[in-house]
Order: structure tokens, then C-alpha cells, then sequence
């Protein structure tokens, strides 16, 4: 079978949510097992992270999850039907390189973290994809390393977006009570 870009691009939503269902499924109880060890391995890194995360619940999380699916799933539709890959690219590129965040910290605290074996697995597919795309001449590398810029500064925007989302929907979820 011969790979063609529409494969990966429409690939890409699915990667994504392969990746985010090991978080899913992992953090609540990771956090709760491992909480001990972290405050005691950085404890000014946990304090800050258990202050933003601790009472976060599955749901709340879940919530941002679908967020940021929904935006990469748009993205993905209006990349397809309007012929133009750059945006996508740029999300592409802030996935892939947010992949690295799991990697390091996999490798600072020497254990399993949530998401590392989709990791794994999600770099196969960017890695290769990246491979193709240079390959084929389909991205230049300016445009590549422009819209990794771009992507990495969307995603990290959205990122907070999506964890206020997740705050306010466990906010309302406990006056609701």
C-alpha cells in the first residue's frame, strides 16, 4: 500500500486520542500513587503541580481531552477539505513535540509516567510521517520549522484554555451537588 498524506493526516486525530486515553486511564491514580515521591524527589516542582492537578478529576480531565480533540479534529477536517496543510502541520509538530515533555520526564523519575508507552508508539507515527513529508518534498524545512513555532505556541495556548475548561467544569460539577 502506498502511503499518501490524506492517510496521515486523517491518522493524526487517532494518534492523538490513543495517546490521551493512556493519560486518561493512568493519572488520577498515578498521582495519587506517586505523590509521596514526587514531593519528596521536586518538592518545588509538586507543590505547583499538586496544586494545579491533586483535586483535578478524571472527568474534569476528560473534559480537556475533548477539547483539544475537538480543535484537532476541526483543524484536520478544514485542512483536508480546503486542500491546505499548514495549519495541521503546525498542530502535527506541537503533538510531536510535546511527545519529548513525556520522554524527559520518563527519563528524570526513572518510572513508568502516564502516556509513556503511547509515546512510544506516537512517535513511530510522527517520526515516520515527518520522514515522508521531507521525503516527498511535501513541507520545506522553513515551513516545518516556522509552523512548529506556530503549532507549539497553539497547542500551549490551548493548553491552558483546556485545563481552565477542566476547572471550571469540576467547579460546576460540585455546585451542582
Amino acid at each position: 500500500m502506498e502511503l499518501d498524506l490524506l492517510f496521515i493526516v486523517w491518522l493524526f486525530p487517532i494518534v492523538f486520542m490513543l495517546h490521551e486515553f493512556e493519560e486518561i486511564i493512568f493519572f488520577k491514580d498515578w498521582i495519587i500513587k506517586n505523590k509521596t515521591f514526587l514531593t519528596e524527589k521536586y518538592p518545588k516542582f509538586s507543590k505547583r503541580f499538586f496544586s494545579q492537578f491533586d483535586g483535578l478529576s478524571t472527568s474534569a480531565f476528560t473534559v480537556a481531552v475533548a477539547e483539544e480533540f475537538v480543535l484537532l479534529s476541526v483543524i484536520t477536517i478544514v485542512s483536508v477539505l480546503f486542500e491546505t496543510y499548514l495549519l495541521w502541520l503546525g498542530v502535527f509538530m506541537g503533538l510531536f513535540l510535546h511527545l519529548f515533555t513525556h520522554l524527559i520526564q520518563f527519563i528524570l523519575l526513572k518510572r513508568y509516567i502516564p502516556a509513556i508507552y503511547t509515546t512510544f508508539i506516537s512517535l513511530i507515527y510522527c517520526v515516520f510521517s515527518l520522514n515522508y513529508f521531507i521525503k516527498n518534498n511535501l513541507f520545506q524545512i522553513k515551513e516545518i520549522l516556522l509552523w512548529s513555532v506556530i503549532g507549539v505556541t497553539i497547542v500551549a495556548v490551548n493548553l491552558v484554555f483546556a485545563h481552565k475548561l477542566a476547572f471550571w467544569f469540576d467547579r460546576g460539577n460540585r455546585h451542582m451537588n
